[in-house]
């Protein structure tokens, strides 16, 4: 652990662990600075700059800062409270309670930790773990031991590795077994066709909950999961909601979902009512920033995404506002073009992902285009064509098709599996400068 920061506002010091280099040592030392931080003796600060000398005022109860990026590539600190987050662990626990996932320990869990502890989503796998211990009076956190090297690449025979002890001490601590991928690893593992994925898969069954959010996941991946019966879970949330705040569409109990300012289609901004929001961001220059959250007795926070909200209260996300492309006087959200792609049976096999962005174009004020990363043995020449005809076929605007297909070896990532929409518009531009400096 590296020298505490005492905080001058109390007398809690900041904890502030090495930079996380996905080592089994490492993760340990994470670990055990959460459970520091979970057990009120200290703070964690995860931020992108160090914590200042003093806490701005209205922030005096932050417990946890971690960093933030949404999906623009700018970092930022999210402050949350001690009492945010064991209000997400407790909503979390009684929806388990109730559904079935894991009545007879209250709805707590033994957890395998599988993401970086270095945003909210690997920081509250730790957290629910030593939580379980709290609540059950267990004398060490209900995580692996050892706990996982997370160096090396992920695929089935690296999950198996890890899974099947994490299985076995769970089942000798009489508790539900539980874990938390991104999407691209539940990918991995359920669309593998190997003996090692078959392996793979037949653990992973044998989890109660494998929560999956991070970035969106794809239907036919969720569909086969859930076909193999593996117990997926989606979720959404962010850093400023602690963590998932909606379980498969619905939100948690004590977190209320409404839209800002819908439009004739029913689709806004989504706002979030929740025991779990974060205390606001703090700033490099010593500095705080609330604006999206509003204050009172049923505090508010809006975010960046577009959503729908069906009668029933299920939540429909569509993208976010700033990723919405304006093109010859029209919008396009690009997550309708990613599905699109995603869902095509003709391009089934051939495209493996894809993100759709806006560059600047004289004529159309930004023209839509999008990088692919293709299945082995496709041309990179023929992807333009073969996006374009796939999405010809379907129930696709013409306005919305990409006007040109850049193939990548892998589409630019940043947190814990969220695309960097940034970086790829600058891979897209860059490409088609490329290009036409070539004509």
């Amino acid at each position: 652990m590296a020298p505490t920061h005492r905080a001058a506002s109390t007398d809690l010091p900041w904890l502030v662990p090495p930079a996380f280099d996905a080592s089994a040592a490492s993760l340990a030392a994470h670990a055990a600075a959460v459970g520091e931080m979970l057990a009120g003796r200290a703070r964690l600060w995860l931020g992108p700059f160090d914590p200042p000398a003093q806490l701005p005022a209205r922030f005096e109860d932050a417990a946890l800062v971690v960093p933030t990026s949404g999906s623009t590539g700018t970092a930022k600190a999210v402050a949350l409270s001690r009492e945010a987050l064991l209000a997400s662990q407790d909503a979390t626990a009684r929806l388990f309670a109730a559904d079935g996932t894991a009545p007879e320990s209250g709805g707590h869990g033994f957890w395998l930790p599988l993401l970086p502890p270095t945003h909210i989503a690997g920081v509250q796998v730790i957290a629910r773990a030593h939580r379980t211990a709290q609540v059950l009076g267990l004398a060490a956190p209900a995580l692996t031991d050892p706990l996982p090297d997370l160096r090396g690449h992920f695929d089935a025979a690296a999950f198996a590795e890890l899974a099947e002890p994490a299985l076995e001490q769970a089942a000798r601590a009489g508790l539900p077994a539980l874990t938390s991928l991104v999407p691209t690893q539940l990918t991995r593992i359920v669309t593998g066709s190997t003996g090692a994925d078959a392996r793979a898969r037949g653990l992973l069954r044998r989890f109660a909950a494998v929560l999956v959010g991070g970035a969106a996941t794809s239907p036919d991946v969720l569909a086969r999961a859930r076909g193999q019966r593996i117990a997926v879970r989606t979720t959404y949330g962010s850093s400023e909601t602690a963590g998932g705040c909606v379980y498969d569409r619905r939100p948690l109990p004590g977190v209320a979902l409404d839209l800002e300012a819908p439009d004739a289609a029913g689709a806004g901004r989504l706002r979030i009512a929740s025991p779990t929001l974060a205390l606001g961001y703090l700033t490099a220059d010593g500095g705080s920033s609330t604006e999206l959250f509003t204050p009172g007795p049923s505090r508010r926070f809006l975010t960046s995404d577009l959503a729908e909200l069906a009668d029933d209260g299920a939540l429909t996300v569509l993208g976010r506002a700033d990723d919405v492309i304006v093109t010859g006087g029209r919008k396009v959200l690009p997550q309708d073009v990613e599905r699109a792609i995603d869902r095509s049976l003709m391009l089934r096999g051939l495209v493996r992902a894809s993100v759709v962005v806006g560059v600047e174009d004289p004529e159309w004020g930004r023209r839509v285009e999008a990088l692919v990363t293709l299945e082995p043995g496709i041309d990179p020449a023929e992807a333009t064509a073969l996006v374009r005809s796939a999405l010809r076929t379907s129930e696709v605007p013409g306005h919305m098709i990409p006007k040109h297909v850049h193939v990548v070896a892998e589409l630019p990532l940043l947190g814990i599996g969220k695309v960097d929409r940034a970086a790829a518009r600058r891979l897209a531009a860059e490409g088609q400068d490329a290009a036409d400096g070539g004509m």
